[in-house]
């Protein structure tokens, strides 16, 4: 469940967009170079056109060849593209944003311990979107920010002996 990315996937569209429109097909066989999506992943897309505009969306569902799209992502603007305009997966703000915040939800420390675990001081811890369900002790020395709604639950002690940043 999250973002999905995959190497050098790229295509043409097989005929024109809106700038409302919300799906997009590739031409022919092209949607296979693209990742496969179950529930909840996505990935981003960049449509540009022959005078090199972009817009770049978000795709939720593909299904052959057909991407279902979320319009003018990333701060890009949403406009009409033509059959032959080109569309490619590229590493954007947006999908590096996500790929690194834990945007799917979730409390991680990456792969050097976990919660309550000092030995790697210094950490960064990372909670987003995330109820904290067990007693949980952030040391001085430990650095931990939020980026969406952090939810303590009732049972739950947060114990913070130092700064708690939540963005």
């Amino acid at each position: 469940m999250g973002i999905k990315f995959a190497n050098n996937a790229f295509g043409t569209l097989n005929a024109g967009i809106s700038n409302s429109a919300t799906s997009a097909t590739l031409s022919s066989g092209q949607g296979a170079r693209f990742p496969t999506l179950s529930t909840d992943d996505y990935f981003y897309a960049t449509l540009i056109d022959t005078s090199n505009n972009l817009e770049v969306v978000k795709c939720t569902a593909r299904s052959s060849d057909v991407l279902t799209i979320t319009r003018a992502q990333d701060n890009t603007t949403a406009r009409a593209f033509a059959a032959g305009d080109r569309v490619e997966l590229r590493i954007t703000a947006a999908a590096l944003s996500d790929a690194t915040s834990g945007s799917g939800g979730g409390f991680y420390r990456g792969d050097r311990g976990e919660v309550g675990d000092t030995s790697n001081k210094g950490d960064i811890f990372r909670i987003h979107e995330q109820q904290l369900d067990t007693d949980t002790t952030i040391a001085s020395t430990e650095n931990a920010s939020c980026t969406g709604p952090l939810t303590i639950a009732s049972s739950t002690t947060l114990t913070v002996s130092g700064n708690l940043v939540i963005i």
